[in-house]
């Protein structure tokens, strides 16, 4: 699993992984976060993430641009779940694919 969504750095973003259990990385004005998802413990932990993420967006005055924001199922299997997952109360649209630091990530790993 992989989340992306751009933000408008405005100030110091030294303390965004405080509270957050999955993995962020961090590059120009982009984050992205994810985890393995293994079992529905896994995906309530990502949402809460994302929740910690929202606030500390808030709390800093920073603006995430919830429009560029993607989710991204990296996965061979044949999963019709989709996924729900939200940031700053907006839900984030699935994609098949997302462009990151030049590189085209796709869902089916090809």
């Amino acid at each position: 699993m992989l989340l992306l969504f751009p933000l408008l750095f405005l100030a110091y973003v030294n303390d965004i992984s405080r509270n957050i259990e999955s993995t962020i990385r961090l590059f120009a004005n982009d984050c992205v976060t994810y985890r393995q998802i293994i079992n529905k413990e896994d995906i309530e932990n990502l949402q809460k993430d994302l929740d910690t993420l929202g606030v500390w967006a808030h709390e800093t005055a920073m603006k995430v641009n919830t429009s560029k924001s993607k989710a991204v199922r990296f996965t061979r299997a044949r999963v019709k779940d989709p996924l729900d997952y939200s940031l700053a109360n907006t839900l984030i649209p699935e994609a098949s694919s997302y462009k990151y630091l030049r590189i085209i990530l796709r869902s089916d790993l090809s």
